[in-house]
């Protein structure tokens, strides 16, 4: 039997080890090479394989991937990382021509509009689907003005942010005045939901995936409570006021592979905020529920298979942490060769 390889960039994190997650209980022959810039990331110490990657950034990281991807035999990478998503997207025709693997990522285009909340904002006003006011102030005083305007609660984001860094909730001017400077590309947004004392209510992370012949499928709709911006506790149900602006989208955006959406719902219906243009960190918890991206873009891409409308159960998940013991090692001699840390089986 052969055996598929993937290299998962970013396990350090939350997307790219929910990958791993995804691909571990999928039926199909793989094999994963975890790849990460850090070797105290721990991800690198679940796999097959493990290994150092540069930053995209470096002057030298398209000739490593060329050289490496070809040296490990690698079929297929799949972005866990952000940093990695315009990197791969402007390389990709550059990589796939001088190896024989696949670089899971959508066009520069798509990318940019999803890493960019003031596009993300643009796109779906120029397709006529519900969107936010959203602002690039110029100066403080030009952000006083137009928090005034909207009225409050507004936000400031970092135009180009994720996973809830530099979002501030904007009850008062008093606070716009003494967060603005704390914010490097700010922008002023007004609020989507309900609005409560409490914190966001109401929001959920969805997804759909296109397939190599442009077919849409899902989407896959979930309730979520964030900590730290990330997915705490997920509900996955049918949510039939969120799935048509989802296909609509869909229909809208060019894309390759998995594409996420992050909406709330308010008075006046279900609105976006923000579009990831890759895998998620619920991307092992979609899978469970019968929505396996990863798996998906293995049977389309590169096996070439017709993938059909999956049948996604309904429930609920809850995070816990755990943790991955590296006994008799110490922070000079992790090095370059890893193997799976332990695990214990506490519950």
């Amino acid at each position: 039997m052969k055996f598929i390889k993937i290299l998962v960039t970013g396990v350090g994190g939350g997307v790219g080890q929910s990958i791993m997650k995804a691909l571990r209980i999928s039926k199909l022959p793989i094999k994963i090479v975890a790849a990460d810039i850090n070797p105290l990331n721990a991800g690198l110490y679940r796999s097959d394989k493990a290994i150092i990657v540069p930053k995209v950034e470096s002057k030298n990281a398209l000739s490593w991937y060329i050289e490496n991807l070809n040296k490990y035999k690698i079929d297929i990478v799949m972005l866990g990382s952000e940093y990695d998503l315009l990197f791969f997207s402007k390389n990709k025709e550059i990589i796939e021509s001088n190896t024989n693997c696949k670089i899971c990522v959508s066009n520069v285009e798509t990318v940019k509009i999803s890493e960019d909340k003031f596009l993300t904002q643009e796109f779906l006003k120029k397709n006529q689907i519900p969107y936010l006011k959203t602002f690039i102030p110029r100066d403080i005083k030009h952000a006083v003005t137009i928090t005034k305007k909207l009225g409050f609660p507004v936000f400031l984001k970092d135009r180009f942010g994720t996973s809830s860094r530099n979002v501030h909730l904007i009850k008062k001017l008093s606070d716009i005045k003494s967060l603005f400077k704390y914010v490097s590309k700010p922008i002023i947004q007004e609020y989507a939901g309900f609005y409560s004392e409490n914190g966001l209510n109401h929001e959920y992370t969805c997804s759909f995936f296109t397939t190599k012949n442009k077919k849409i499928v899902g989407p896959f709709v979930a309730k979520r409570k964030l900590l730290h911006g990330t997915s705490w506790i997920t509900e996955v149900r049918n949510f039939p006021k969120i799935k048509p602006i989802v296909k609509k989208i869909a229909h809208c955006l060019q894309n390759t592979g998995s594409m996420n959406i992050q909406l709330r719902l308010g008075p006046k219906g279900p609105i976006p905020f923000e579009f990831n243009a890759r895998f998620s960190g619920t991307t092992s918890i979609r899978a469970h529920f019968g929505f396996n991206e990863p798996e998906m873009y293995i049977k389309s891409y590169v096996l070439k298979k017709k993938i059909k409308q999956p049948k996604i159960k309904k429930g609920i998940s809850m995070r816990y942490v755990e943790e991955i013991f590296l006994e008799n090692k110490n922070y000079v001699n992790l090095g370059t060769k890893f193997s799976k840390g332990k695990i214990n089986k506490w519950l």
